[in-house]
């Protein structure tokens, strides 16, 4: 299995390692309930250099990630962040990945990290043959990648790196050379909190993670490890690839249209999506919440009538909203908001609701 740079520290600090993609992860340290409410009330660090970092530039750097990315790359300013998805020709999603213009003519871009070799060698494959003047460079071992999220994370970003931190707008990030520390620091996460990602040299991150967590001490800082992770990301609606979605599954079925721009013009997999847009997919992915007691689990068949319509893609116990919650398939007629389904929770056919995501927003402070 391969290790991240921080690996020794996890390993010290007594982790729950597990397997994940191929990489020795943290799936805990002091339990994922605990972990949980550190990032809702306070503030978390993750370790997320398992996911994927390749770098796009060059002249035709813009025009090769317009071919090859369903969003429009070609809104973004120096410094803005864009989620977005990688498609095969059918309209099947690859990955779903974050582009950051970090100059002019150069971008990174965050895949995860089951994908990481397969969309490398995508990218590569067409900027050979369509956009010889774009530069693909894979820079997964060369960064890590710190994730701090939580309402105390300004407090904490600030402390470290100096006041410039607070000038960071949601979805924005810019070039951090302050107080001896540098790399690439972003307004964006997969907690629905208010946070940051850290993009920054790997042999600096042990010696960056030791420092957030003893700056962090009096605002009740926490590693946190997939387990709790998970549950965040849930708990906004946040997709997860393998789950939600993949290659047999488009944007639209994963109601995520939004991040297709029919304006831009041409790129792979349009033609299939567009003939999709205009007939209205057969299912689409939805959220739903439990009415009677039950966690909703994945794969689990969704009923109505006693009749399967669907299946469960993510599911859990959310803590802040003390119910099951959880993302499914069903067809278009049935994925309205309000209409009564069932979970088959082991035999046992358990009363749910479809709802709109996000299931939890955080309160403004």
């Amino acid at each position: 299995m391969q290790e991240t740079p921080l690996i020794s520290w996890h390993q010290s600090h007594h982790a729950k390692l597990v397997d994940f993609a191929g990489w020795l992860m943290p799936i805990q340290y002091t339990g994922v309930l605990d972990e949980y409410h550190a990032v809702r009330q306070a503030v978390g660090l993750f370790d997320v250099s398992h996911m994927g970092r390749i770098r796009v530039s060059g002249e035709q750097a813009e025009a090769c990630l317009q071919s090859l990315t369903t969003n429009d790359v070609s809104r973004l300013e120096i410094g803005q962040a864009q989620y977005s998805m990688v498609c095969r020709e059918d309209g099947g999603i690859l990955d779903d990945i974050f582009v950051y213009k970090t100059d002019t003519d150069q971008f990174l871009v965050c895949a995860n990290a089951s994908n990481r070799e397969k969309i490398l060698h995508w990218f590569l494959a067409h900027q050979q043959s369509a956009f010889p003047q774009a530069v693909i460079q894979d820079v997964s071992g060369d960064l890590a990648q710190i994730a701090i999220q939580g309402p105390a994370s300004p407090l904490l970003m600030r402390n470290l790196l100096g006041s410039d931190v607070d000038q960071l707008k949601p979805k924005r990030g810019c070039e951090v050379t302050a107080n001896g520390w540098s790399g690439f620091l972003s307004r964006t996460g997969y907690t629905g909190e208010i946070g940051y990602e850290w993009y920054l040299p790997a042999q600096e991150a042990p010696k960056a993670w030791e420092a957030l967590m003893n700056i962090g001490v009096p605002v009740g800082v926490k590693p946190v490890g997939l387990g709790a992770r998970d549950l965040l990301r849930l708990d906004v609606g946040y997709l997860l690839y393998g789950n939600d979605m993949d290659e047999r599954i488009s944007p639209l079925e994963a109601h995520a249209e939004w991040v297709v721009s029919w304006e831009k013009g041409e790129f792979l997999g349009r033609a299939a999506l567009w003939e999709q847009h205009a007939h209205g997919p057969s299912k689409q992915l939805v959220g739903f919440h439990m009415i009677e007691r039950g966690i909703p689990r994945h794969d689990m068949t969704i009923t109505r009538d006693a009749q399967p319509v669907g299946v469960v893609t993510s599911g859990n116990f959310s803590p802040v909203l003390q119910k099951g919650i959880g993302m499914g398939f069903l067809p278009l007629a049935l994925g309205i908001e309000g209409t009564s389904i069932q979970i088959d929770i082991r035999g046992k056919l358990v009363e749910a609701q479809v709802v709109n995501v996000p299931f939890y927003k955080r309160p403004k402070r």
